[in-house]
């Protein structure tokens, strides 16, 4: 029996699918498939079932797209009609875009402008009575924040509510000594720095949330691709915090710069001093499962932080999975076909088994991809009788894990820990907190379980402020510094001191009375010379206008809120910054006019560098159009620095020299050998001059003047009696004393003869202070006088700030204060004179 023909003239096939008949045309035609071999010129089969692919795909969506609505009319008459639409999808993007935003307000740093600008919003509501009000009550037609909200809702309505909320209570500040670990699956990095919206948001939210350990999975990057040219300390360095990093991937295949799977860990801070390189690292078969960092602590504290990431299952051989990357690599490198997930498992258990019978203390962040209570994974790790780990956020908030995953309805991510190690805070923040499309983990561990102590907390110094090169900031702080001294009348009471004191107790009493008040009067100078920028936007016209708009705006919000009332100055803001009719702007345009300024404000922070080099562009064409020499110079100058900065910034990020720490510990041995360390300030401090500076750059006290009855003659400055003794050529040598240091006194003698008696006079004039000032290292480090060169060099263009700083230098001097006081025409003349022509 022959096949038959169907209604479009589509050939039926023989159910043995060897031999056909056409005869569609009348004719009979036999044909035999052989693999792909074509008999009798008709086309092959691969044809065939591509176009029944195609019917098929067109009749699938057909159904899809395609609704049929029964009518009913008055009479009972049925009537069905097709219409034809098309579903919402929501793309993934759309859905963590949403989720962000609304996981927005647990963010400290980032929702504070937002919030700040909500309040004034509805603080506007409530007071001013020019509010437009039709948005409020109730109308067919939506509102704009009402859309907002209804998109929003129609985004994330597959989302479970578990997912939106906080397991447990959103962290606060970092509490002191403690360490806290931040877990997340970022879903994969880009490798550029410039332009990573990903990448910048990553470092904001471990920023604020001041993170020690940072463990991450599926960063998607083929560190060994040629493209890949940064590694994680390049992405996440970007500051002055120490960081170190490990991370793993597949090495086994370089087929593209992106590559599904691999892990990482970031330690940041004091807890770098603990890291133990020799071993940390990827694991040993190179596919990347899993990562580790060693902190070596005292008394034998070792702690292991692992980030691992187990495979999903997946049977398409030829694709990029992480199951199929590692299935291939077990087969051709180790010969084993077992399945990846089981081998994971497998040799997890073994290294961790390892490290605990060596008395280790472990931390695992985990993506199981399977649930962490009921699989074999999450029971592996919290066997009483094997590892006896704790599920952390479970534990400490005794309740367990809900959904992980935004699209997920079981727990597969969590944080271990074993039961040596002290958890004093824990909780899984909403989807959208952080990067990635799972939820964030942040764990804070006491710092003394994990290294057996707490690290030293090192504070970093406050920016200077006084910068001689700013003429505006200079002029502002010797106005202020010479207003305090006038007001203050601290040269009269120089002169008071010695007019009053009878002792030189007394007179030094009052001299650092003074001193300290003349220290509080710079320092508060320095402190309202300039304001510093945050340096997140780089300053042109164009950026500029945008910033001072925003501060309209909301100066506005404050107004209708009631708490902005001199209306003139609003106007005239307004005006400058080209805003028409301000007062009859609503709130509700408000608010829209606040958010485009921010808009524009983003803008300009990620593109701010090319405007701001036009900006230097035009400033330094009209300078020279006006021939103003000394403006153009300066120009040129801040053009050149800023090309300079910016050169070696990226060269000394990507090749300089990694910078030391401070030095927080130091074991010195006696003479028996026994070691000591030492680990307080005062004590470390103690222990390197006595065993650096005392033996290497004292070698004077070693000299025959600085030792034994000799020493107790002289005095450390030579200012005693038996040195003015043998100035005078009176002194009697005795026998102890060394042959060629009495020939060296005794030339002294014989020059001192030579010179005319008060030839040479110790004090410090205006003119000497203000040259010798002038012409000083402003970049010099300070001193714990807190006082740095600036103060100085800023202060030597006032004759009355140096006046003030010779006098006391001068009266302060070991030689004045050592010596009978000064006279008062002295003091007049050192101090009255200079003081009689202010600047």
């Amino acid at each position: 029996m022959g096949p038959r023909v169907s209604a479009r003239g589509a050939r039926r096939v023989t159910s043995s699918g060897s031999c056909s008949v056409d005869v569609s045309n009348g004719r009979h035609t036999t044909r035999r498939n052989r693999g792909n071999i074509n008999v009798g010129g008709n086309r092959s089969s691969g044809n065939r079932r591509k176009r029944n692919q195609q019917r098929c795909a067109s009749f699938r969506r057909r159904s899809e797209i395609s609704r049929k609505i029964r009518l009913i009319d008055e009479y009972g008459n049925e009537q069905y009609v097709l219409k034809y639409g098309k579903l919402g999808i929501t793309k993934h993007t759309g859905v963590m875009s949403a989720l962000e935003k609304r996981a927005l307000r647990y963010r400290r740093g980032a929702c504070r402008e937002d919030e700040y600008d909500k309040a004034l919003y509805q603080d506007a509501l409530d007071e001013t009575g020019t509010v437009n009000t039709e948005a409020l009550i109730d109308s067919d037609d939506e509102s704009s924040e009402d859309v907002i909200q209804r998109v929003r809702y129609e985004e994330i309505k597959g989302v479970k509510d578990d997912l939106m909320r906080v397991h447990g209570v959103a962290p606060g500040v970092k509490p002191e000594g403690c360490s806290r670990l931040v877990y997340e699956n970022t879903d994969g990095l880009r490798n550029n720095i410039s332009g990573n919206d990903k990448l910048d948001k990553a470092k904001e939210v471990i920023d604020e949330l001041q993170a020690d350990i940072v463990a991450i999975n599926e960063h998607k990057l083929n560190l060994k691709h040629k493209r890949n040219k940064n590694g994680l300390s390049q992405m996440f360095n970007g500051g002055e915090t120490d960081i170190r990093t490990v991370a793993g991937h597949n090495v086994h295949e370089n087929v593209g710069k992106v590559q599904q799977g691999g892990t990482g860990l970031l330690l940041y801070g004091p807890l770098c001093q603990q890291l133990q390189f020799d071993e940390s690292g990827a694991e040993d078969t190179g596919m990347g499962r899993w990562v580790v960092m060693t902190l070596q602590g005292e008394d034998g504290f070792k702690t292991r932080v692992v980030s691992a990431y187990n495979s999903c299952y997946n049977k398409k051989k030829d694709s990029g999975t992480v199951y199929q990357q590692q299935r291939r690599a077990l087969i051709t490198k180790f010969k084993d076909t077992s399945c990846p997930r089981k081998r994971f498992r497998r040799d997890l258990a073994a290294q961790l088994n390892k490290w605990r019978e060596e008395g280790d203390r472990i931390i695992v962040a985990m993506d199981a991809n399977e649930n962490i209570y009921q699989k074999s994974i999450g029971k592996m790790l919290t066997d009483s009788a094997g590892l006896n780990m704790k599920e952390v956020v479970g534990e400490f908030t005794k309740k367990k894990l809900g959904a992980t995953f935004f699209r997920g309805s079981t727990p597969i991510d969590a944080v271990w820990a074993t039961s040596d190690i002290t958890v004093v805070g824990a909780c899984v923040m909403p989807v959208g907190y952080g990067v990635g499309d799972h939820r964030m983990f942040i764990i804070d561990f006491l710092t003394s379980s994990l290294i057996g102590t707490d690290p030293v907390r090192v504070v970093r110094p406050a920016a200077r402020r006084l910068n001689t090169r700013l003429a505006r900031g200079v002029d502002k702080y010797v106005d202020k510094v010479e207003d305090g001294i006038i007001r203050h009348r601290l040269v009269e009471r120089v002169q008071d001191a010695y007019l009053t004191s009878k002792t030189e107790e007394q007179l030094r009493y009052q001299l650092n009375k003074i001193d300290r008040q003349r220290k509080e009067l710079k320092l508060h100078a320095e402190k309202k010379c300039r304001r510093i920028s945050s340096g997140r936007i780089p300053f042109s016209e164009e950026a500029s206008i945008w910033i001072r708009r925003l501060q309209v705006y909301r100066s506005l919000l404050k107004y209708h809120a009631g708490k902005v009332t001199n209306r003139g100055n609003l106007k005239r803001a307004a005006r400058r910054c080209k805003i028409y009719r301000p007062m009859h702007i609503s709130v509700e345009d408000l608010r829209t006019r606040i958010k485009a300024a921010k808009d524009k404000c983003k803008y300009f922070r990620r593109h701010g560098q090319k405007y701001r080099r036009k900006h230097l562009d035009r400033c330094l064409l009209r300078s020279q159009n006006r021939k103003d020499e000394e403006a153009e110079k300066k120009i040129l100058a801040i053009i050149q620095r800023e090309k300079q900065r910016s050169f070696w910034r990226a060269q000394n990020m990507a090749m300089g020299k990694k910078k030391g720490s401070s030095v927080r510990t130091v074991q010195t041995s006696d003479e028996e050998g026994q070691v000591t360390e030492h680990r307080t300030q005062e004590s470390i401090t103690e222990a390197i001059f006595e065993n650096i500076h005392r033996q290497r750059f004292y070698l004077a006290e070693r000299a025959p003047i600085c030792k034994g009855q000799m020493r107790e003659d002289f005095g450390y400055l030579a200012m005693s009696p038996v040195a003015k003794a043998i100035l005078d050529g009176t002194y009697v040598y005795p026998d102890y004393f060394d042959q060629a240091t009495k020939e060296l006194c005794e030339e002294c003698a014989r020059y001192r003869q030579r010179i005319e008696a008060n030839s040479v006079s110790s004090d410090i004039r205006i003119d000497r202070w203000q040259e010798r000032w002038s012409r000083a290292n402003e970049n010099t480090s300070s001193s714990e006088s807190g006082l740095h060169f600036s103060h100085y060099i800023a202060g030597a263009e006032s004759d009355i700030i140096s006046g003030l700083d010779s006098i006391l230098t001068t009266v302060a001097s070991p030689c004045k204060l050592g010596l009978t006081l000064f006279t008062l025409s002295k003091i007049r003349c050192i101090a009255i004179t200079p003081i009689s022509s202010p600047r």
